[in-house]
């Protein structure tokens, strides 16, 4: 409150105004702190060579061979104790893991409408292609023929309510 702000180890800012939430700036330092680790070990990763997939709330999805996995997640695990002890000053935090070898793959509960819905909209757009006909004009991309696609349609989904 003396300075009007609040920032992260590496230097994200929030600033405090006349009328902060007191919980909000409580909570501000812990998840932005916690978003800086996750940054952190996501550049670490990549620089290590490891597949990133992506970034899941407070973990990682990541992606090896099956004969090289799990040296991975030692190394994907080693990697974000490393970054975690460059934000804490030396506190290192552990990591679970959570397996999925070929063919089962991650779902997450909250996200399956969601793939549903775009797998939905894929499907229609693969349905709506056809071949050009014969006296189509081609664009050129390099040296391959390509034809002209119609826009895709647009979509906007909302749902006020939150999936559990």
């Amino acid at each position: 409150m003396l300075h009007g702000k609040l920032w992260t180890v590496f230097g994200w800012t929030v600033q405090t105004g006349t009328n902060p939430n007191p919980r909000s700036l409580r909570n501000f330092l812990m998840q932005a702190n916690g978003a800086e680790m996750l940054r952190l070990a996501c550049s670490m990763l990549v620089e290590a060579g490891i597949k990133l997939c992506a970034p899941v709330h407070d973990a990682v999805l990541i992606e090896a061979p099956l004969e090289c996995l799990d040296e991975s997640i030692k190394q994907t695990q080693q990697t974000l104790a490393d970054a975690s002890a460059r934000v804490l000053d030396g506190f290192r935090l552990r990591s679970g893991v959570e397996v999925f070898r070929y063919p089962e793959r991650y779902i997450d509960a909250r996200g399956i409408r969601m793939w549903e819905t775009v797998q939905g909209i894929l499907a229609e757009l693969s349905a709506g292609e056809t071949c050009a006909p014969v006296n189509t004009p081609l664009f050129m991309s390099g040296t391959l023929p390509v034809h002209p696609r119609t826009p895709a349609p647009s979509y906007y989904l909302s749902d006020k309510k939150r999936l559990k």
